[in-house]
């Protein structure tokens, strides 16, 4: 009963939508190994952060249970009553709501609370200061977290379109735009919460004319485009170089040793920098397109880079782009802040948390 002090090592994926991408990769490997079920409740469901969306995919996978096909045929409604809340039938033996609940709270309570108190005292926060979020925010974000990641897992996977991607999971019994409905459904109250929170850290934010001029480069000054390989010595660099001067692909390459593995996934692909940016930019301003760097040391390791397409700096002036400028500001200062701020309010708020039990 006494007041528990809560950790401050906040964990964004626990609270807001993990990155998709990833995880429809996993799952794409795992159905083609024809072990979908198993694997991903041994192996994903032990990591909260994946435990709605792994749900979702479970209800969709191949081999769904004769109940939830007698459903469809018969109505939810005249099998699944008050008191018998069947949710599977396994060898003619009912498995309900109870046990279910049971099973999720015994594997996944401790987090589950914790997500349960973030969330309210976000929903606290929001209604003190009159915030509040409509239903079509949320759609277009989720529409636009979905829509981004599988084009990325389309590009990773060699295909040309999500079409391609849709033939492929159908011929394995999943069905992509109800797994996409499904997700989305399951996330939505999660990108809700993000949202409010965003609104909620928006409101403390203030925008400098240093700021806007910084925006303004970023966004429209001139920009590299390049692909990365990561290792973690710098003799496995010297190696790696080596591979490349005799002509292995950078992109196969980048996706099977990279230690950096958000960009191995996109084929060693990074966000696009300035000339005069961070480590990289100096070090590589002067190679032309197609050109590979030498070893960069930084403190994730050692970097070989390969340009991949150069940008020139954009004509618009700039007090005409200070409206959008000032957007892309704000985005990032939100993104700054939300962490701290996060691990702020549940510090100052009045918890007390009991054990778990089931």
């Amino acid at each position: 009963g006494n007041k528990k002090q809560l950790t401050v090592n906040i964990d964004p994926d626990i609270l807001f939508p993990p990155n998709l991408c990833i995880f429809l990769s996993y799952i794409y490997d795992t159905v083609l190994s024809g072990n979908i079920k198993m694997s991903i409740i041994s192996s994903i469901c032990k990591t909260s952060r994946f435990f709605l969306i792994t749900l979702a995919l479970i209800c969709l996978s191949p081999g769904r249970s004769p109940l939830a096909q007698e459903q469809q045929e018969v109505g939810v409604e005249k099998l699944l009553g008050p008191e018998s809340q069947i949710v599977a039938v396994v060898n003619g033996e009912n498995l309900n709501r109870e046990q279910l609940s049971d099973l999720l709270i015994e594997s996944f309570g401790d987090q589950g609370l914790d997500v349960l108190i973030r969330r309210t005292v976000i929903y606290q926060h929001a209604n003190k200061l009159g915030i509040t979020v409509n239903p079509e925010e949320v759609n277009e974000r989720l529409k636009g977290l979905l829509d981004r990641e599988i084009s990325t897992l389309v590009k990773a996977r060699g295909l040309e379109n999500e079409n391609q991607l849709k033939e492929e999971l159908n011929a394995m019994g999943v069905n992509l735009d109800q797994l996409k409905e499904t997700m989305s459904a399951r996330l939505k109250r999660g990108m809700e919460v993000e949202l409010l929170a965003e609104k909620i850290v928006e409101t403390t934010i203030t925008v400098t004319e240093e700021d806007l001029k910084q925006a303004y480069e970023q966004e429209y000054g001139e920009k590299i485009e390049a692909s990365q390989i990561v290792v973690g010595t710098r003799k496995e660099a010297e190696d790696m170089l080596g591979k490349l001067q005799s002509g292995a692909d950078f992109e196969t390459l980048a996706r099977n040793e990279s230690i950096e593995r958000l960009s191995a996934a996109a084929g060693g692909r990074m966000k696009p920098f300035g000339p005069t940016e961070g480590i990289f930019g100096p070090e590589v301003a002067h190679l032309e397109v197609g050109q590979i760097s030498g070893i960069i040391k930084s403190e994730d390791g050692y970097h070989i880079l390969k340009i991949e397409s150069k940008r020139e700096k954009n004509p618009k002036d700039f007090k005409e782009a200070v409206p959008e400028l000032q957007k892309i500001v704000i985005r990032q200062k939100v993104k700054k802040r939300l962490g701290p701020w996060l691990a702020s309010v549940l510090e100052q708020a009045d918890v007390k948390k009991y054990p778990v039990t089931y």
